[in-house]
């Protein structure tokens, strides 16, 4: 248990005992905390390396994008919150650094292009493979994998209009940070669907046993 859970839980357990409430309603209690925890240190820490690289927007935009696309499509955990965290915003700092590359020395047509190509191997990977268990959170029943593939499906669609609403705005009026925002978007949903094929699930499952052995 990684140190979110354990200050959750014993939160959960204290104001539980104070209001007199039962198990299952702690374990509510225990997990509507854990959850407003680990958002809000996340947010925080991608907020300050946003910050400190000079890269806020792509960080935000593609940590935002990735982080609700998994909410409904799944994918592999790393063994505690914390290391979650870790590998979250060092992979989304990595995609920062690209984005800013992409966006100085390649065409928006090109990347738009390259936006396509994702977007559709996103609904082939919701289609056929979505969502994705691990073995942290594992999904068997089939009426919940119905409903959390429908809502992937129709996120995908809000991603997809409100990537040819701006490419629309920048054709038009040429603004150099509606280029970045694409970008973000682009690499935000690749982040996640990456996450889902062999190769993105072993990735950070090494990284997750080199930072889990650097934690001992």
């Amino acid at each position: 248990m990684g140190g979110i859970e354990k200050i959750a839980l014993n939160l959960s357990t204290r104001l539980g005992n104070k209001l007199d409430k039962g198990e299952e309603e702690k374990a509510i209690l225990n997990y509507g905390l854990f959850i407003i925890m680990h958002t809000f240190i996340g947010i925080i820490i991608t907020l300050l390396v946003g910050l400190i690289t000079g890269m806020l927007i792509e960080i935000l935009l593609i940590t935002i994008t990735s982080a609700l696309f998994k909410r409904y499509t799944g994918g592999v955990h790393a063994s505690t919150p914390e290391i979650c965290l870790i590998i979250g915003v060092i992979l989304s700092l990595i995609l920062s650094i690209l984005c800013r590359f992409i966006v100085i020395n390649i065409d928006i047509n090109k990347i738009v292009f390259a936006g396509m190509i994702i977007i559709a191997f996103s609904y082939y990977m919701i289609y056929y493979n979505c969502p994705v268990s691990s073995k942290n959170k594992p999904l068997k029943n089939e009426k919940t994998r119905k409903k959390l593939k429908k809502k992937a499906f129709i996120l995908l669609n809000i991603y997809t209009i409100l990537l040819i609403m701006l490419y629309i705005i920048y054709y038009i009026l040429k603004i150099s940070i509606v280029k970045s925002i694409i970008t973000s978007f682009i690499l935000g949903i690749f982040f996640q669907m990456s996450s889902l094929t062999n190769i993105g699930s072993k990735t950070i499952n090494l990284l997750d046993k080199v930072f889990a052995f650097l934690n001992k």
